[in-house]
């Protein structure tokens, strides 16, 4: 009779399920919110780092056009112009480092090494937009703070925690 009487206790602890899906949210809750602020990290940052893509892309075509030559564009023209077409520029105009440098044969095409052993940022900017049929290149580098910044992305961080986003594009400039 007895050992009955505990079946029966333990019968009815298992069927009351008062307060089980509040058990099983603060169980789940961290995890979940973690994989979400992370999904909506991981795209925000490569948004930002397409805009910046994109628009040195459509910026870096007014040096091949010679448009940048005729207008007298300075470097800092150059950097608005890049950040204002960004959607998402948050930090564009005060962090965005640019080289544009002339090369002299496709061979000769390095990209920087932008962050040293240290994860200090060492870009030096240069502003040389050469002139008709030289190869250019262009490469942008912005300094990005995390939004959420308890993830761990696997890339190159600097030494204060931002990452590096950057964008390169090599071309011929057009007889101008």
């Amino acid at each position: 009779m007895r050992r009955g009487k505990h079946f029966a206790s333990l019968r009815r602890l298992l069927g009351d399920r008062k307060g089980v899906a509040a058990i099983e949210f603060a169980i789940l809750a961290l995890p979940l919110f973690i994989m979400i602020f992370g999904i909506i990290e991981v795209s925000l940052m490569f948004f930002v780092n397409s805009a910046l893509d994109a628009s040195v892309h459509k910026i870096s075509r007014m040096i091949r056009t010679g448009e940048v030559a005729s207008s007298n564009i300075t470097l800092a023209d150059f950097k608005a112009g890049i950040c204002n077409d960004m959607l998402l520029s948050f930090s564009c105009s005060s962090g965005l480092l640019v080289k544009v440098n002339v090369l002299s044969d496709l061979s000769s095409a390095a990209s920087a090494d932008p962050i040293d052993d240290s994860g200090n940022l060492t870009v030096t900017e240069t502003y040389d937009i050469g002139k008709g049929s030289d190869y250019i290149l262009v490469q942008t580098f912005l300094p990005w703070t995390a939004v959420v910044n308890f993830f761990s992305l696997s890339s190159a961080k600097l030494s204060d925690g931002r990452y590096l986003l950057g964008s390169s594009v090599l071309f011929r400039n057009e007889p101008f």
